[in-house]
């Protein structure tokens, strides 16, 4: 098999990723299938609660596809009674050998956790790190090695009535933001002078008290909750611009897919993002 027949594979046209760049050095060489078959290479998700509409998607970053590694992001989304979007996203600690199950864990049991507390309660009330804590019992209680399932975790709560306010609670690095007037705005700050710089806070038994942030969505932005895979690039490169012009209004569900599976070399991560937009005045 010659270079020029493995560079041939992958999607051609329309539907070759967008190139922000000089393109990753794994791009256009055929995937290596993760040893998982529970940890698909992409997720998506998209619906419409009340006055929000939410699109969702996780994806293998081309690194990941080319050592045959598994996801170790994961994403989850679900509407509660028409009244809320739940969403919650985790980046599994890349050098944890079970990042991915961590990932998963952290996501299935906040969201489960969440689910109960909603129904006839306000929003500001409600104890939004009651689900970082099931998540992090799940994660320790997975197995020997808790460590080896290491994840960060963000969690979001958006009312879908004329109130519209969002609520954010995080442990670890994963970003949100706001995207308004085409710009992504973070929501919460980066921790510096803890521990190193370079630490990464994250599930089982955080170091650190959980990061809030909380606001109202207008007609025309979008809560924007991520993995660092999206959020590094979306702060530092001219993925950020690329973005919130093709996020300016919800697209398509394969559409959004597309967008978020830009190619950027250096940036090949795994790539997570719920956005949730507010279609108008109720």
């Amino acid at each position: 098999m010659t270079i020029e027949s493995i560079r041939a594979w992958g999607d051609r046209g329309v539907f070759r990723p967008r190139e922000l760049g000089p393109p990753s050095l794994a791009a256009g060489v055929p995937w290596r299938l993760g040893g998982v078959a529970a940890v698909p290479d992409t997720v998506l998700e998209a619906g419409r609660v009340g006055a929000l509409e939410v699109r969702a998607a996780s994806t293998r970053g081309t690194s990941h596809r080319f050592d045959g590694v598994v996801r170790q992001d994961a994403v989850g989304v679900s509407g509660l009674d028409e009244r809320y979007v739940l969403a919650a996203v985790a980046d599994g600690v890349g050098a944890a050998a079970d990042a991915h199950r961590g990932a998963e864990l952290a996501v299935r049991h906040a969201l489960a956790e969440l689910a109960p507390m909603l129904p006839g309660a306000d929003l500001a009330t409600v104890d939004l790190t009651r689900a970082l804590r099931a998540a992090d019992r799940a994660v320790r209680a997975a197995g020997p090695s808790p460590g080896e399932r290491a994840t960060t975790l963000t969690v979001a709560v958006v009312e879908a009535g004329p109130a519209r306010r969002f609520r954010v609670v995080r442990v670890g690095d994963s970003p949100a933001f706001l995207l308004t007037d085409g710009a992504f705005l973070p929501l919460l700050t980066e921790r510096r002078g803890f521990f190193s710089e370079s630490a990464t806070d994250c599930l089982p038994s955080p170091r650190w008290p959980a990061q809030h942030a909380s606001g109202v969505l207008r007609a025309g932005q979008a809560l924007v909750v991520a993995s660092d895979g999206l959020g590094v690039p979306v702060q530092d490169t001219q993925a950020g611009a690329y973005l919130a012009q093709a996020w300016a209004e919800p697209p398509g569900p394969v559409a959004y897919l597309h967008q978020l599976q830009f190619d950027l070399r250096s940036f090949d991560d795994d790539r997570t993002a719920v956005v949730v937009w507010a279609r108008g005045e109720p």
